[in-house]
């Protein structure tokens, strides 16, 4: 699945790179084109409205139509006083075609058709593309002039190879055909890369996903089913009341078990889809610290462990009360959990600077070195065996780390085993 949708990202990603890279190169090519073809047309106009012609036959910039020339004698021996550097060349023509005068080297192939001729009579003058006897591209200015004594029409012919100009279009033609198909290699290459960075996060949420529903199934059919089997007990008639009670207190506590998971996994799924809404206000971390250690003890003393809070004053943050007392409750419960009878749990709160540091630290058995990367990961357990046994779900931490992270704080744990565990907590202080 996210092979195929990895490729169409990559098609797509190409092909709007081809799109773009086209209508750039066409933007180049024609800009070029018309800049180039500007100057022939300039340069061919120059031809003929400066020196000996432009006083023979009385031509303005305007290039309006009607100009005249004094006879037809004057421009020939105007066009066979003409120089031909740079590879211009004249002719004088009737409007029927018939060449009159030209210079050496015009090649006749290469003038004005008769239809081109008419229409500059009509029109006026204008650059019309032609072909010489090789094959050799050209352009000719075709200027209509009018002899004053007889009013005759006579058609003046400035004309040169565009060929330079072609070659230069072809040139580009190829720099961008060439730049184009390496923008396409690396618009595929990079398409390819970038749909792969942009489906991981897609594609690890979803493996995520897979096996936090795993792991949740895997989670709630063990209460259900000891729920179930204790029902079937109920149901023997064999059963004496010492039995049934004891059976009724499992089925009792596997539903609370079963209660707390699921309200911990609705805590995360709410989590996930960022419908927790917080509520923030200027709270006393070290009073909220000391209250949870206070209600805590209960617990701790069932197991004879000791908890100590020691809270240095007001320590105020931006938070949710109900939250973190979640949090500071889901830290002090590990702690009391995994320490062993006689063993002690410590809460501390203290500011420095503008953070706000909570730190619960015990000498129970401590986490192996191997599982501390993992140990905010849903449904992760050190030691699956001894959580299950304690009623552990592997959900606490990833819930506290959720709750330190929304306010934008960092959660951190320390630990050694057979020396203890200790978790540090840092808020951003209230100003």
């Amino acid at each position: 699945m996210f092979g195929r949708a990895r490729w169409r990202l990559t098609i797509w990603f190409a092909a709007a790179v081809i799109v773009i890279l086209a209508v750039i190169g066409v933007a180049v090519l024609f800009t070029t084109r018309a800049s180039l073809f500007d100057q022939v047309n300039s340069d061919l106009e120059d031809r003929v409205n400066r020196g000996a012609l432009a006083s023979l036959v009385g031509i303005q910039r305007d290039r309006t139509s009607g100009r005249t020339f004094p006879n037809i004698q004057a421009i020939e021996e105007a066009l066979d006083e003409l120089a031909t550097a740079g590879g211009y060349f004249y002719a004088f023509v009737s409007p029927d075609g018939e060449v009159r005068e030209h210079t050496s080297n015009v090649d006749l192939d290469g003038l004005a058709e008769v239809d081109d001729l008419e229409r500059a009579i009509l029109e006026g003058p204008l650059f019309v593309d032609t072909k010489s006897s090789e094959g050799e591209d050209l352009r000719v200015y075709v200027v209509p002039l009018q002899e004053r004594a007889t009013d005759r029409i006579f058609i003046l012919e400035v004309g040169r190879s565009t060929e330079p100009e072609r070659q230069a279009l072809r040139q580009i033609t190829l720099i961008l055909a060439g730049g184009g198909g390496v923008g396409v290699a690396l618009a595929v290459a990079g398409g390819f890369v970038l749909s792969g960075l942009a489906l991981r996060p897609i594609k690890t949420a979803m493996g995520r996903q897979r096996g936090f529903v795993a792991d949740a199934s895997h989670e709630l059919r063990t209460p259900l089913t000891l729920i179930r089997a204790n029902a079937e007990l109920l149901q023997r008639p064999s059963a004496t009341a010492e039995e049934t009670g004891d059976i009724a207190a499992e089925i009792i506590s596997e539903t609370d078990r079963l209660n707390n998971l699921v309200s911990q996994l609705l805590t995360l799924a709410r989590a996930d889809a960022d419908h927790s809404a917080f509520r923030m206000d200027r709270i006393d971390l070290a009073e909220i610290a000391a209250d949870t250690a206070r209600q805590m003890r209960l617990l701790a003393e069932r197991k004879q462990i000791a908890v100590e809070s020691d809270t240095n004053g007001p320590v105020t943050v931006e938070g949710d009360d109900t939250r973190l007392r979640e949090m500071i409750t889901i830290l002090i419960d590990n702690a009391i959990k995994y320490s062993d009878e006689g063993s002690s749990v410590k809460v501390s709160v203290e500011k420095a600077g503008d953070r706000a540091h909570l730190t619960i630290s015990d000498n129970g058995r401590g986490i192996p070195t191997d599982a501390l990367p993992r140990i905010f990961d849903r449904f992760y357990r050190a030691d699956k065996a001894r959580s299950r046994e304690i009623g552990g779900t592997g959900l606490g931490l990833a819930i506290a780390k959720w709750i330190v992270d929304s306010h934008k704080g960092h959660i951190d744990i320390d630990s050694r085993q057979g020396e203890g565990t200790t978790v540090s907590v840092e808020l951003p202080a209230a100003t």
